[in-house]
């Protein structure tokens, strides 16, 4: 619990250390319902990030379970408008807090492939999204994510709310989510 409540704080400051740039700031607060034998576990996810000085950016996350949370900030960089990578470093509820992360964000037309990949004192974690925008509302693709499993991915977007599954093919689990974008 103590570490729960020093991982909210960092947050917290992190974002008030960015207060500055809060104006050009964007993310998403976002349901994350793993779906299995066993049940629903719910989570909730809170991203957010923005500009710092021409490529540079800075961005933060955080994910709250019942069972875990972790948090981290750290910079993003976007050399071309089509790729953007991110490293990040924060906390976690593990015996070694200590959680590092990073990402890269490859974008062409309505074609999309995010790369995620985090590592701490709870273990290796990552996730893979391919997806193709096949009109304004409804995009389709691929999800391989560590403690899921690898299958299709479904959303379906109408404003700033997004809507999406995923099943993992030969796992028995899925995942459902609920996004709002700001």
């Amino acid at each position: 619990m103590k570490l729960t409540k020093l991982v909210l704080v960092t947050i917290i400051m992190t974002l008030t250390v960015v207060t500055a740039q809060a104006q050009q700031a964007s993310g998403y607060v976002e349901s994350f319902n793993t779906v299995s034998e066993e049940g629903v576990t719910p989570q909730l996810n809170v991203y957010v990030h923005g500009p710092l000085k021409g490529k540079l950016g800075w961005s933060a996350w955080t994910l709250t379970s019942e069972e875990w949370s972790e948090g981290y900030a750290g910079l993003t960089y976007a050399p071309a408008e089509w790729v953007e990578v991110s490293a990040s470093l924060g906390l976690e509820t593990a015996d070694n807090p200590l959680r590092g992360g990073g990402s890269v964000w490859l974008g062409s037309g309505r074609w999309s492939l995010l790369s995620l990949h985090e590592h701490g004192g709870s273990g290796y974690w990552y996730r893979y999204l391919g997806t193709f925008q096949m009109t304004k509302t409804v995009a389709v693709g691929v999800n391989s994510q560590r403690f899921i499993g690898t299958g299709p991915y479904v959303q379906v977007s109408v404003g700033k709310v997004a809507l999406w599954g995923t099943y993992a093919i030969g796992d028995g689990r899925g995942v459902a989510g609920v996004r709002f974008n700001f």
